[in-house]
């Protein structure tokens, strides 16, 4: 059964010739669980079991998502994953000189809700980004990070601390704003 699921994901679901609530429906048949509305886009590439990944309601995986799921990966509600980034919970020890890629060793990856991660991005085992970070593009994530938070770099380094409070939405009026504009 794993060989098979492996095909319908990385083969069948990955092609462009699905939209992106087709592909979410292939990748929930292969064993992704996926929260409603997500959205997922072409080439999507699993490398491992896909029945340990998660993902939340609401979110978008852009093209060119590489999800190496040897150890549960969790990403929460609302968030954005941009193109080509990398989630990698997998690793070596450093062996001998003879063979520097010794024994693999694998760890969880779990992203916050309502994060953003810029295109390009790699997640490395073992990490949690809090809720409310983004994560800029290129960046290489290495350790935990703080919610609503800026992280960029290789390594990711915090530079800039976000309002919790800012709306999702800021160009949206609220229902306030909307009355007073009509009065």
């Amino acid at each position: 059964m794993g060989r098979l699921r492996e095909i319908l994901a990385n083969s069948v679901a990955s092609s462009a010739v699905w939209s992106p609530h087709a592909r979410v429906r292939l990748l929930r048949l292969a064993g992704a669980r996926i929260g409603e509305g997500t959205r997922v886009r072409a080439g999507i590439h699993f490398i491992g079991r896909v029945d340990l990944i998660t993902i939340g309601r609401s979110c978008f995986i852009n093209a060119g998502a590489m999800i190496g799921s040897n150890a549960p990966i969790s990403i929460g509600d609302h968030v954005s994953i941009g193109p080509r980034v990398q989630l990698l919970p997998t690793t070596h020890e450093i062996g001998p000189s003879s063979a520097r890629a010794g024994t693999s060793r694998s760890a969880p990856i779990t992203i916050g809700d309502g994060s953003w991660l810029g295109a390009g991005v790699i997640v490395l085992g073992g990490v949690e980004i809090g809720p409310g970070c983004v994560i800029a593009a290129g960046a290489v994530v290495t350790a935990s990070c703080e919610p609503d938070t800026v992280y960029a770099g290789v390594p990711a380094r915090a530079v800039r601390t976000l309002d919790p409070s800012t709306p999702a939405r800021p160009n949206v009026p609220t229902p306030d704003a909307r009355m007073s504009a009509d009065a």
